[in-house]
């Protein structure tokens, strides 16, 4: 064997060994960089832009997308602190069903922060003809105030003037507020509370807080009490009164009422004060508790005999 040719082989070798170490130092290389990096997920929030004049939206879409990332070690512990927002640019919508894709040049990451994968790729919004209406404004109470006692309330303003798709808001013929607890209350009271709007109304030119008075009053109620016992009273002598008894109907507050019944404290009696015998046509008197009326009585009169 020749000088060259026993060089050319060696050579041959040595080439084979220098790809062979090459290629295991890349793989290294490569296995090495690849543990270095971190995988995980991001939420981030959808801002919606601004959608053409005349047009609502009637089926809000999600609130964000999830967001497959890719960053060095190093960026692990700072991913809490992305506050990046994603704005549905929602200029080019129109009435109907759209389907508008998620942008990766709309997500604003910090340098070194790759996106994988988004979750969904793009987002389903429906779109209808925007409608405004005024409507009355009705307070939603929730409990009940204490026993013999109703609610009601009035507010400022009392209508407010609503915009948002045309099928939703068309079939509304009022609004709610959020609910106020009355339970077990007696006193009324002022109260500012929001409305209860469905999440694709708007108001127009008001900040969605009503001012509510509530009033807590004294359920006010007539009762009949029948066959009363009527008595005479200021006489020594033997006296008869015809007829005996009377029905009567007061009006008042149904606690009121309530109490006096179970009691049996009704008083009705004629003042025979300075009469001698003989026979005397006289009115009854009836002592009624405080805060009620007399609705009616029957009989009247009655005739009073004096022995």
């Amino acid at each position: 064997m020749t000088n060259h040719k026993f060089l050319s082989i060696f050579r041959h070798r040595i080439v084979k060994w220098v790809i062979l170490c090459f290629f295991l130092v890349s793989c290294f290389f490569l296995l090495w960089h690849d543990s270095s990096f971190h995988e995980t997920d991001i939420f981030i929030p959808i801002d919606l832009g601004k959608i053409p004049d005349g047009l609502s939206i009637t089926d809000p879409p999600l609130k964000g997308i999830e967001v497959r990332i890719r960053c060095p070690e190093s960026l692990v512990k700072t991913l809490s602190k992305i506050k990046s927002r994603y704005l549905l640019d929602l200029s080019d919508i129109n009435e109907g069903v759209n389907n508008i894709p998620i942008r990766k040049d709309g997500i604003k990451l910090p340098s070194g922060i790759s996106i994988i994968n988004i979750t969904p790729s793009f987002l389903i919004v429906k779109v209808e003809k925007e409608l405004k209406k005024e409507l009355p404004v009705i307070v939603s109470f929730s409990g009940k105030p204490a026993p013999g006692f109703f609610t009601y309330a009035v507010t400022r303003p009392s209508s407010v003037m609503l915009k948002g798709p045309e099928n939703i808001l068309g079939p509304i013929e009022k609004i709610f507020t959020k609910p106020i607890d009355v339970n077990g209350l007696s006193e009324s009271f002022k109260k500012e509370i929001a409305l209860d709007l469905p999440e694709c109304l708007d108001i127009i030119s008001f900040s969605g807080i009503i001012l509510a008075e509530v009033f807590i009053e004294e359920q006010i109620v007539a009762r009949e009490f029948k066959n009363i016992p009527v008595k005479g009273k200021n006489s020594t002598y033997t006296f008869s009164i015809t007829p005996p008894v009377i029905d009567i109907e007061i009006k008042g507050p149904v606690n009121v009422l309530e109490k006096f019944y179970q009691e049996n404290g009704l008083e009705v009696c004629v003042d025979l004060k300075g009469l001698k015998p003989g026979v005397y046509v006289r009115h009854a008197s009836i002592i009624l508790p405080v805060k009620t009326i007399l609705v009616w009585v029957k009989p009247e009169i009655f005739t009073v005999k004096i022995k």
